[in-house]
């Protein structure tokens, strides 16, 4: 039988479908906005209090203290990335609300345990495909990311973030008057350890150190044709001697690192012009932030080298450095703990990837919480992890953020 969290991934998958059966949702577009009025309506289904506040960050308040102003969050974010699957994120959002409605009717059946209130969230632009930097709305709520300049944030097209949430509706003028006490995610690994291993649930106690570089490569535009081979500043050809430098630090360096260059704009983008302006995206991560650092460093100094003769300048856009992070070891007792009991299989791990928990973490104690992701394929329209495995990170999920909100 098909479980209630089944369907409503179902039904929100149809939202920004994909024809390959992938899911493109991206912040502030249409998309967006609809998979939004189908949250805030199960939401409100729920008897759960809707707020929205001014980043656009959505919530469904679960009043179980009413004296207290204290609040345990549980949440995801409902974007994607262009090529996005059907769980990344919204699992996390529909399990969350799903376990603040089971948790909220134990709460009415034992009247007074519960000791704070719990919400379930969705945040602004967790992936940051269309505005960056990523982790945006949690990165407000957390007080690292100032309301102005997130709101300000402008896509390629030169609309903000703002812009974009006034016109689907969900630019709020209020902050959530709770206060956190604890977060907890619930999230697809999007990597394969779980799977190898045969292991139900991971614990995530810490995540790896990125080091972002976006890179401008400034040339000079000319006629493709006529002009003499070296009188050209290609900036393309500059950048492309860079990625190719940017994968052998890693692939040779023997360091464990993972690289990426992912993303790149080209002008002026013509084929009888060389490009003038190309500006491209680099990514080192690693489990020791020093040494994504120092990659980064190398990388910078060499690069530079590598394109002088080219008749090109480098120049450093962004120059974002994350470092390591330990989660709530709390948070990560009791998940063990509630895994034990129900008999699921369980161990500690690091996450690879950027998480809203991680933003949060730098505000209050938070908890990530993953399931196994079939061969470990994430931000791809055939991202999957079966319907036993989702509701076995439900029922743990739920079991600790009863245990959050009750516990003295």
């Amino acid at each position: 039988m098909t479980s209630t969290l089944n369907r409503l991934l179902e039904t929100f998958a149809r939202i920004g479908a994909t024809p390959d059966g992938g899911v493109c949702r991206l912040t502030g577009t249409p998309e967006d906005g609809g998979a939004r009025a189908r949250l805030a309506a199960e939401i409100v289904s729920r008897q759960l209090g809707l707020h929205v506040d001014p980043v656009g960050n959505m919530f469904g308040v679960a009043a179980l203290a009413p004296s207290s102003q204290e609040a345990v969050i549980v949440g995801s974010h409902l974007d994607s990335q262009p090529t996005g699957g059907r769980y990344d994120g919204v699992y996390g959002v529909l399990a969350g609300l799903l376990a603040v409605e089971a948790v909220a009717a134990r709460a009415a059946a034992e009247p007074g345990k519960a000791k704070r209130n719990l919400v379930a969230a969705n945040w602004t632009n967790e992936e940051g495909a269309r505005f960056q930097p990523s982790l945006t709305g949690s990165s407000v709520f957390a007080g690292t990311l100032a309301l102005d300049a997130a709101l300000g944030l402008a896509d390629g097209a030169g609309v903000t973030l703002g812009e974009a949430l006034a016109a689907i509706g969900y630019r709020g003028t209020a902050d959530l008057s709770l206060a956190p006490r604890r977060y907890v995610e619930l999230h697809v690994e999007q990597g394969p350890l779980l799977e190898e291993k045969g292991v139900e649930i991971g614990i995530v106690i810490g995540c790896w150190g990125a080091r972002k570089l976006s890179l401008v490569f400034h040339g000079e535009p000319s006629h493709t044709g006529p002009t003499r081979m070296a009188r050209r500043r290609d900036a393309l050809r500059a950048a492309a001697r860079a990625i190719e430098l940017h994968h052998c630090l890693v692939e040779l360096g023997g360091s464990g690192a993972h690289a990426s260059a992912a993303r790149i704009t080209v002008d002026p983008n013509s084929p009888n012009v060389t490009p003038s302006r190309v500006q491209v995206w680099f990514e080192f991560r690693h489990e020791d932030a020093a040494v994504a650092v120092a990659l980064g460093d190398r990388f910078l100094a060499e690069a530079g080298a590598a394109v002088a003769s080219l008749g090109v300048d480098i120049e450093i856009a962004v120059d974002e450095r994350r470092g390591t992070a330990t989660l709530d070891p709390h948070g990560a007792a009791l998940t063990a703990a509630v895994a034990r009991e129900l008999g699921f299989s369980a161990m500690e791990m690091k996450t690879i990837a950027g998480h809203d928990a991680l933003a949060l973490n730098k505000r209050m104690p938070a908890s990530l919480i993953f399931v196994p992701s079939h061969n470990g394929l994430s931000h791809n329209p055939a991202e999957f992890t079966d319907e036993a495995a989702l509701d076995k990170g439900l029922a743990v999920l739920t079991d600790v953020l009863w245990r959050m909100v009750t516990e003295e």
